[in-house]
């Protein structure tokens, strides 16, 4: 093949192959050849991509090779959808030629998609601009890791479905769902760079997500939805998702009305209302944010940022949390991150290129962020506010540089007195996160595991509330 006018694959010198290349593989680092592409472990495949694209010329050079085993069961309001097994292998390499950067994805393993992914990599760094910060890391190779079981219990994934959609029937006849599913996913998934670094893992978990809304006649809700991930099989989806709680403020929500007036209130943000919140939050508390210079956060570091009452963690080393991650896209080693505590910030959320750009350490690779719960009950969150919303979805674009936001309240509801007194039409809110988080004033004791984050419910003052 010629691109550009120059030779950038070379066919095989195996004339019985007839001038194909064949799945022999090279020792071009000088390890051991191996037999096969098709047959090669995960680690071995890893490491072969980057022997090879050294062997193309480039300076440097890292490959991820993982393959996934997933069990579904999806489902809705009539019974089982689908019932299947699936079972996918993919891999990525990224080639360094001189500062730039190609990345290329392939599924297959043959030499030719091989051969495919490796020219669609070296020309994107041809064309790309040179930044000394790209470069592969340098970093201890972990010992293989396993986090979760071996196989699926289908049989308690079954009778969690089952359990749900009895309770459907039962005690939420107006809920209606779809798209939802019961699942396992068991993942394997190798790293190797060219500077030696080699990383495994496999991690196997559970996943159940369910899409409602409620229905009588001519009126329905907003669409709503409920996900986690957990090692063990959802048995009770009501009581690891929180779902009883979330169906019944969907059958409420079927007789909204607006907010009697345009004010400035309270806001109690549910644990799924801040899933949504948290990445604007870290994106403004990250590497390319800082530097960037658009966060407002950049002269804070050792400041208070937020209520004494907020702290924020990046727990993605947690053995308990089936989101975690125990390397991150450099093959770099993760660690938890105290981020703000007790309002004060810490530290920012610095990966390993822009801990080269910033010339500053890095302290972050992968992201699974907690909040540490409080000693009020939600029910007292509740009565002590005047006037506010509890504040269950949020619509909208991101925020602005200053962490301006303004978007639509969704299956959300009008708390006046100390009391919830209706679901909310479509309602409208804006304020700023950084007068946000300083305006927190109560965390719930109770919390919601999502497996991927874990949030508690928080209070906090100086929201715009209006009608759409």
């Amino acid at each position: 093949m010629v691109r550009r006018g120059r030779l950038v694959r070379q066919e095989t010198a195996d004339r019985r192959r007839h001038g194909r290349a064949g799945d022999q593989m090279q020792d071009h680092c000088g390890r051991p050849g191996l037999t096969s592409l098709q047959n090669a472990s995960l680690d071995d495949f890893s490491a072969e991509l980057v022997a090879r694209a050294l062997a193309r010329g480039a300076s440097a050079a890292q490959a991820r090779a993982s393959d996934d085993r997933y069990f579904e069961m999806q489902f809705d309001n009539r019974g089982y959808d689908l019932v299947r097994s699936v079972q996918n292998a993919a891999a990525s390499i990224t080639v360094f030629l001189d500062g730039k950067r190609g990345d290329a994805s392939l599924n297959g393993r043959s030499t030719e998609e091989v051969a495919a992914a490796l020219d669609s990599a070296f020309f994107a760094a041809e064309a790309g601009v040179a930044d000394e910060a790209n470069d592969v890391a340098a970093a201890p190779s972990l010992p293989a890791s396993r986090h979760g079981l071996d196989i699926a219990d289908r049989a308690t994934m079954g009778e969690g479905v089952e359990s749900l959609l009895a309770r459907l029937r039962s005690e939420f006849p107006l809920v209606r769902i779809r798209d939802s599913l019961h699942s396992f996913s068991d993942v394997e998934t190798a790293f190797a760079n060219s500077r030696g670094v080699a990383q495994k893992e496999r991690r196997a978990r559970y996943n159940f997500s369910a899409l409602f809304m409620a229905r009588e006649g001519s009126r329905a809700s907003s669409v709503n939805w409920a996900e986690a991930s957990s090692y063990q099989p959802f048995g009770n989806p009501f009581h690891a998702l929180g779902l009883g709680r979330l169906l019944d403020e969907a059958v409420r929500s079927l007789d909204p009305r607006p907010v009697p007036c345009k004010f400035e209130g309270d806001v109690i943000i549910t644990p799924e209302c801040f899933a949504g919140l948290a990445g604007s939050i870290g994106e403004a508390l990250s590497g390319a944010s800082l530097f960037a210079g658009t966060t407002p956060f950049v002269d804070k570091k050792g400041e208070m940022i937020a209520s004494p009452l907020f702290s924020l963690a990046n727990r993605p080393c947690d053995k308990s949390a089936p989101g975690g991650a125990d390397f991150d896209g450099f093959g770099v080693p993760t660690s938890d991150l105290e981020i703000v505590t007790n309002g004060r910030l810490n530290d920012f959320l610095i990966d390993y290129f822009f801990s080269r750009k910033l010339k500053a350490p890095q302290t972050a690779g992968a992201w699974r962020f907690t909040v540490t719960s409080g000693d009020a009950s939600l029910a007292a969150m509740i009565a002590g506010v005047k006037r506010g919303i509890l504040f269950s979805r949020f619509s909208g674009g991101g925020p602005n540089s200053n962490l301006d936001f303004t978007g639509v309240a969704k299956n959300s509801f009008y708390i006046e007195d100390g009391e919830i007194r209706h679901a909310l039409g479509e309602t409208m809110v804006s304020g700023n996160f950084q007068e946000l988080l300083k305006n927190i004033y109560a965390v719930s004791r109770e919390r919601v595991d999502f497996g991927s984050a874990s949030y508690p419910w928080l209070a906090a003052s100086g929201v715009v509330i209006s009608s759409k």
